[in-house]
């Protein structure tokens, strides 16, 4: 039997609109597209006291440090730290204790940052040495960058938003250098912290930049983790006893605020990748910091830990020293603040929180 033509279904259709009737739905045998899947670009905040900071030197006078400690892990293009990663875009604001005025963030001259004209407005550079303390210094981002360059591209880079202070804690005399802790009569955090003044509006601008800078390629910022390396200043006992709890409720702060921002818009969807803290004379008990610091990793599968002090094949035993060369009495050594960057990054990498 023949199709009806064209001619002869449109002549039917006229029949029945004249006598009062309707036409069948024609059904469209054309199966409708699924959505593209939204392309995003992956998003990391870097937070914490000064060995997130960066108080580490890559040079001492004439002798390059970074290059000698990269030779010794196995590496031999030390320069691409000096040129600047293209693959991972960091937005720089440090400051140093006492150096860091809420009041004037935009206008602060006593810090680092990549932006110079509007400091506090963020600028998305390649990520290279002197993003530290000062333009001297590096901190774990190089390391982390280093390893993260061969899952992104110049044209799709991953972003780190990173703002430290060193010396900053959870138990702090005042407000102006504590990450925030409940008032007990109000349940609020005070007006003043380190997170409601400092981090928090520093990230809200930075990605309105990545949004920016994104826009017509179509892709969409998400926040896949917040890298943390901050307890040295809470590491005494009365101090570090409370700390799992102030470090819980400033974490489901910070997945509230950005679950627009994480996969699936559910804030839990965020990483936390905690860094133990260096276990030297300098530090009062590091050990029951850091024993505090794997129960809250332990609470939750979406909180992750760089086990400093384990003997495996990623992070040798005692491999991460504070000292010379590079650091100080309280700072990772260069070879050290490479390799806690390399550490971040294998967590990110072996748990797939890349896209």
């Amino acid at each position: 039997m023949k199709k009806k033509s064209a001619l002869f279904a449109l002549m039917s259709t006229f029949f029945l609109a004249a006598c009062g009737g309707k036409p069948a739905p024609v059904e469209s045998s054309v199966p409708t597209p699924e959505p593209e899947p939204e392309e995003i670009v992956n998003v990391f905040v870097l937070s914490g006291q000064s060995n997130m900071e960066g108080n580490t030197s890559f040079k001492s006078g004439s002798t390059d440090l970074l290059d000698n400690a990269m030779k010794e892990i196995g590496y031999t293009d030390s320069q691409v730290c000096y040129d600047g990663i293209e693959e991972v875009k960091t937005s720089l604001y440090c400051a140093g204790y006492g150096q860091l005025n809420h009041n004037n963030l935009n206008g602060n001259t006593q810090v680092n940052s990549t932006n110079k004209t509007e400091r506090f407005a963020g600028e998305f550079l390649p990520t290279s040495v002197g993003m530290g303390l000062n333009s001297t210094k590096m901190g774990p981002e190089l390391g982390c960058a280093y390893k993260l360059r061969d899952y992104a591209t110049a044209d799709k880079p991953i972003y780190f938003i990173k703002m430290a202070s060193g010396g900053s804690g959870f138990a702090q005399g005042g407000t102006d250098y504590n990450w925030p802790v409940r008032d007990a009569s109000t349940g609020e955090f005070p007006e003043i912290n380190m997170y409601s003044t400092f981090a928090k509006p520093f990230i809200d601008n930075n990605l309105e930049l990545i949004k920016a800078e994104c826009e017509e390629k179509g892709y969409k910022p998400v926040i896949k983790g917040w890298l943390w390396h901050q307890g040295e200043s809470d590491s005494a006992d009365e101090k570090a006893a409370v700390y799992v709890d102030r470090l819980s409720d400033m974490v489901a702060q910070f997945r509230e605020d950005y679950a627009e921002y994480a996969v699936d818009g559910d804030g839990d969807n965020i990483a936390f990748i905690d860094g133990m803290i260096c276990e030297s004379s300098s530090w009062n008990k590091p050990q029951f910091m850091n024993s505090e610091k794997q129960r809250f990793a332990d609470s939750n599968d979406m909180n992750f830990i760089v086990d400093t002090h384990a003997n495996d094949e990623k992070i040798a035993a005692n491999e991460l020293k504070t000292g010379n060369p590079g650091g100080d009495s309280m700072h990772y050594n260069t070879k050290s603040s490479f390799r806690l960057g390399m550490a971040y990054a294998d967590i990110i990498i072996d748990n797939g929180l890349l896209d």
